[in-house]
């Protein structure tokens, strides 16, 4: 068989400012990224999930078969592999003349270290200010819970939601 056949799911913890919601996410039809950054969607459908509070990762608050995920109220998706971070259209962070940009940001409660992959003429904090896309996705990165810093959550990509930024740096600015 020739060609690649397309990864079905991907799997990824969900964080908000006090919860861990780890599951399944079907990509067959779009990659994550693009079905957090519909407008006309409002919820993310995940399943085989499992839910625990952030400050108390070892209590186990459900598992469930299927949940909906309010998309607006996600801090931060992270994901094991950096291909699992990028949309259908890859032209934006993906090219021989892109460049790792390394970042920080605090977003709900996490401070967030990693890298943009983008093209060498496109200003950071100019892209992160305007950008239409309501989650943008961070490279082999790690987000630490600010209220507990042992708890470190480390991806191949997290996504971030550009409304929950509270602070955000280009370190090379």
């Amino acid at each position: 068989m020739t060609g690649t056949l397309r990864q079905q799911v991907v799997s990824a913890d969900f964080l908000t400012r006090t919860y861990r919601t780890s599951g399944d996410v079907s990509v067959r039809s779009d990659p994550l990224l693009d079905q957090l950054n519909d407008d006309l969607a409002h919820f993310l459908h995940v399943e085989r999930v499992f839910i625990s509070p952030l400050l108390e990762p070892a209590v186990l608050t459900g598992n469930f078969r299927a949940v909906e995920v309010r998309k607006d109220r996600l801090g931060l998706v992270v994901l094991t592999r950096p291909e699992d971070g990028l949309p259908y259209r890859q032209g934006r962070y993906v090219g021989r003349d892109h460049a790792e940009r390394q970042i920080v940001a605090i977003v709900s409660g996490f401070e967030v270290r990693g890298a943009l992959w983008l093209h060498l003429s496109v200003n950071v904090s100019e892209l992160v200010r305007t950008t239409p896309e309501r989650f943008i996705p961070v490279f082999n990165a790690s987000a630490t819970l600010t209220a507990q810093r042992d708890i470190v959550f480390n991806g191949g990509a997290i996504l971030l939601n550009r409304g929950q930024i509270e602070v955000f740096a280009d370190l090379e600015e």
